[in-house]
């Protein structure tokens, strides 16, 4: 359990990590392809830089009691996971192209208005709703889902010039907080599977956790610490966990690497 004071922490620190890393950047290099599949060193730094903005917005609409979607967004709940991606995609893109030399000081901005937010947040604000595309979240997700974004993202761009680079420690119990999401946009449903199938990931290290995910006909979902017998066992560590579900990591490179040892039917 992350309490919401090491959270607030986390989320101001990791993007100052990041932008010191991006200031030591050549101007080709930003021209440069990121881990992120399809998506250049800029596009990614775009897509920060606008999810700072969004959160900060919605955060305050929210704490003043609204939750609605700023001008602009669309409607909660009218867009489908694979739309949301798409879309997201297209404004990190389009920021890109709009802002150049200007990037950097755009992420560095949005992060200062997004600090300010959360370093302003009071016990009773966590829980407040606020606006998401796929429908109302409490200001604690949002912050989660700051650290997952920025956590994951600055691995995408430092990989690319330091095949060494790992995720930041300090993120991974808030990554792994967020993986339900991550199975959301992973996983659909499967009529061809006629019996629901359990996969459980033994975590451990800086997190230790045990959580499975049962596919089935109708799609996925997560259960944590159950005593349901798992068809296939997986134990790692949180960073490779991590790696894994956000799909930055194949599992059979992971297995061959050492880092993923499973136990169960091998089909």
């Amino acid at each position: 359990m992350v309490s919401d004071q090491e959270l607030a922490k986390v989320a101001v620190a990791e993007p100052h990590r990041l932008e010191r890393f991006l200031t030591g950047l050549a101007p080709e290099d930003w021209s440069w392809p990121s881990a992120c599949e399809g998506w250049l060193v800029s596009d990614v730094v775009a897509h920060l830089a606008q999810i700072g903005e969004n959160f900060a917005v919605r955060m305050g609409r929210g704490l003043k009691g609204d939750p609605s979607e700023p001008p602009g967004n669309v409607a909660a709940g009218s867009v489908s996971e694979d739309e949301f991606r798409d879309l997201l995609a297209d404004s990190a893109i389009s920021r890109r192209k709009r802002m150049g030399v200007s990037l950097l000081p755009s992420l560095i901005q949005s992060n200062q208005e997004l600090d300010e937010a959360i370093i302003g947040l009071k016990p009773h604000d966590w829980d407040v709703p606020c606006y998401h595309p796929m429908g109302p979240e409490p200001v604690r997700t949002l912050v989660t889902m700051r650290i997952a974004e920025t956590a994951m993202h600055s691995w995408d761009i430092r990989s690319s010039f330091d095949p060494q680079a790992a995720i930041s420690p300090e993120c991974l119990p808030a990554m792994v907080i967020t993986i339900p999401r991550a199975v959301r946009r992973a996983f659909r449903p499967n009529p061809n599977l006629s019996q629901p199938v359990r996969y459980r990931f033994e975590v451990t290290g800086p997190v230790t956790a045990q959580v499975d995910i049962v596919l089935s006909a109708a799609g996925a979902r997560v259960e944590l610490d159950t005593s349901e017998k798992p068809d296939v066992t997986f134990r790692c560590g949180a960073e490779t966990y991590v790696m894994v579900m956000f799909g930055r990591m194949k599992m059979g490179d992971a297995i061959a690497r050492g880092l993923l040892e499973v136990e169960g039917h091998q089909s």
